[in-house]
């Protein structure tokens, strides 16, 4: 077992990413896993006034768990301020998992002589159905998008594109101008797991795209920016700064529920109730497997059956009777 006298959990945490980043992880992975232990080692200072490796134990990791439900959402985040909502069950479901692995890596490289979570179970988060944007709330949003004063060219192509494509909110912050085949109507992005894959454009999108890079697009404050989605400064626009823009469109649209994976849940049932199949959908999103495209096909079979009920012939017609 390596030596590990005096190391600190903020110590443990820098080897851990250096060993990330020699796996050739992505740079949001790094980031996440930074921020989910970063927060455990500030929260055994405050607690136990240590933040030594020795504090890392099933037993307190479990009172971690029980703080975090009872923390606000987003709260001690470096970016997005605190919301009156609690932590989601899924938000705590992703810490524990960052933990576990953490600790399985500790024992791996032989900074503890077991892994001491191994016994921790991850904690069941709820399931919610997700409803989709309805046609009518699609329009409110891409218009509520378009009157932007400044940026409202932008951040209608931004809405569109999310709700034309389905792409993940990191997909679109690091979307390249040169990836982007407008002629052809497809980009290229860089998916989870570094893996990149091709994503059709429709018609419509491709002209406002069109325009914006046209017309809108900034020019880049320095030459090696080729990202597709600017600030007006000329610098790329980050996946946090694509939270906040959706922050403020659920408020000026008064759908609250909307954030930018609720665009890629839209897109994905309207893909399958328009006519496409699971197979390109699969391809389209870069899932890996079947089972996330098969929820979108349990949904749009619930719209179906919705549907039926309003407009049944039979029922109709004994109503008629």
């Amino acid at each position: 077992m390596r030596k590990k006298t005096g190391l600190t959990i903020d110590k443990l945490i820098e080897l851990y990413e250096v060993s990330n980043q020699a796996e050739a992880k992505s740079e949001r992975t790094i980031t996440w896993y930074r921020y989910i232990l970063t927060a455990f080692s500030r929260y055994a200072q405050q607690k136990w006034g240590s933040n030594s490796a020795s504090v890392f134990t099933i037993d307190n990791i479990r009172q971690y768990i029980l703080d975090l439900r009872n923390r606000k959402s987003f709260e001690g985040h470096p970016y997005t301020r605190a919301q009156d909502k609690s932590v989601s069950s899924k938000t705590v479901q992703g810490h524990v998992r960052g933990l576990k692995a953490f600790s399985t890596w500790l024992h791996r490289e032989g900074y503890t002589d077991e892994n001491r979570l191994n016994n921790l179970k991850v904690p069941k988060a709820v399931s919610r159905v997700m409803e989709p944007l309805t046609p009518a709330e699609q329009e409110k949003v891409l218009a509520t998008a378009r009157n932007c004063l400044h940026e409202g060219i932008r951040n209608h192509a931004i809405v569109l594109t999310f709700l034309d494509t389905g792409l993940r909110e990191s997909e679109l912050a690091d979307s390249s101008i040169s990836n982007l085949n407008l002629e052809d109507g497809y980009m290229k992005v860089l998916g989870k797991g570094s893996k990149e894959r091709v994503v059709p454009i429709g018609v419509y999108c491709q002209q406002t795209l069109t325009n914006y890079v046209d017309n809108v697009r900034p020019v880049p404050q320095n030459d090696n920016c080729n990202n597709l989605f600017l600030a007006s400064a000329g610098k790329p626009i980050s996946a946090n700064a694509i939270k906040l823009l959706f922050h403020r469109l659920a408020k000026a649209s008064g759908i609250e529920r909307l954030h930018a994976h609720l665009c890629r849940h839209t897109f994905a049932v309207n893909y399958i109730m328009n006519g496409g199949d699971l197979s390109s959908l699969k391809e389209i999103l870069g899932h890996t497997t079947f089972e996330m495209v098969n929820h979108y096909l349990h949904f749009t079979r619930s719209q179906i059956t919705a549907q039926h009920r309003k407009y049944s012939p039979m029922d109709r017609l004994h109503l008629q009777k």
